[in-house]
């Protein structure tokens, strides 16, 4: 009786192939890319501006809405008529745009919608479109 010899499994290896692959897949690209910049980055001579008016720059308004939509305004509670009133002004000091005027409302998180909107809507009437909003505690 005759003994059957099992093959002995080979060693394992490890083909390189698809990791060639991969090299020269990433060179090619990191060419193409490097071409890429060098035409974007062109330098331009750039316009100077002689004369002309410099910018007001102006800090932002805070406003802070309480839990029952009230308005606070520097830290001293203001009703949203003398709000108006200092937004105006505010608006008078940067030529009449108040585009330049940036808003932030800060708004309590119990804070009805409706008191928002109330106050939106008023400074939409306004003019101002420069406005963000965040919700406090």
């Amino acid at each position: 009786m005759r003994l059957s010899k099992q093959k002995q499994p080979g060693a394992l290896r490890f083909n390189l192939t698809p990791m060639i692959d991969i090299v020269f897949l990433l060179i090619i690209f990191f060419m193409t890319v490097a071409q890429i910049t060098r035409v974007v980055d062109t330098p331009l001579p750039l316009p100077r501006v002689s004369s002309g008016q410099e910018t007001k720059k102006t800090a932002t308004v805070v406003i802070n809405m309480t839990e029952e939509g009230g308005i606070i305004l520097a830290g001293e509670p203001t009703p949203i008529e003398v709000l108006s009133e200092t937004l105006v002004k505010r608006v008078a000091d940067q030529d009449n745009d108040p585009n330049r005027v940036p808003i932030q409302i800060r708004v309590h998180r119990a804070c009805r919608s409706r008191h928002v909107t109330r106050l939106l809507k008023r400074l939409s009437e306004l003019g101002f479109t420069n406005v963000r909003s965040a919700i406090a505690e």
